[in-house]
């Protein structure tokens, strides 16, 4: 579990500080991380030549995360603090990690275990990643920056949804208990990079 105090610590940084460049660019080194991997799983259901309505679902996840990818990359504000980024990677690292063992080879599209990896993966992310308990109650709601994420997070919830079904509908011919440990291991994998990530955002 994430502990509360984390988001109040960083909720309370952003009070006071405001969204500067360097708050936007590690959410935004956050945010992109775990979109452009779940998008890079998802991106290969557009070789697939029987298109039902598993594929459809995927196809449109990939279009959302893409679709969130570039609209951060064009609202937030970066930071030239190169050390930003290197400490984010670090942090992000275990996550980046998964998303490598979910795509290497033979890949998703012919390793059963490996594509519910990558819908549990993707299903802890949205379900855990959320940026919304940090923004502060007094902050301009007419940011381009804040909008973004409110965005964001609503398109989130939708696709969770969606997460959900697929979780029903793929890799069906696991065991229940092997599906199970999945899920359960990468929700405790998104908690540890997620926490990390907040303690960093509520850092001087």
């Amino acid at each position: 579990m994430i502990d509360p105090a984390l988001y109040d610590q960083a909720r309370d940084r952003i009070a006071a500080n405001g969204f500067t460049p360097e708050i936007q660019t590690k959410i935004s080194l956050l945010l992109c991380a775990a979109k452009n991997g779940n998008a890079l799983f998802h991106s290969g259901v557009q070789w697939v030549p029987n298109f039902g309505v598993v594929q459809q679902f995927i196809l449109s996840q990939y279009s959302r995360e893409i679709e969130a990818v570039t609209l951060l990359g064009r609202t937030t504000h970066w930071s030239q603090n190169p050390m930003l980024a290197t400490e984010g990677a670090r942090i992000i690292a275990p996550l980046t990690l998964a998303w490598g063992q979910v795509m290497a080879p033979p890949g998703p599209m012919f390793n059963p275990q490996a594509a519910y990896r990558g819908i549990t993966l993707g299903h802890a992310q949205l379900a855990r990643i959320r940026l919304l308990p940090v923004i502060p109650e007094k902050i301009d709601p007419q940011d381009p920056y804040v909008v973004a994420l409110q965005r964001i997070e609503q398109e989130n919830g939708r696709m969770l949804q969606t997460q959900i079904r697929l979780l029903k509908n793929i890799g069906t011919e696991l065991p229940l208990e092997e599906r199970e440990a999945l899920v359960e291991q990468d929700q405790l994998l998104v908690d540890g990079v997620f926490s990390e990530f907040l303690a960093w955002l509520a850092a001087a």
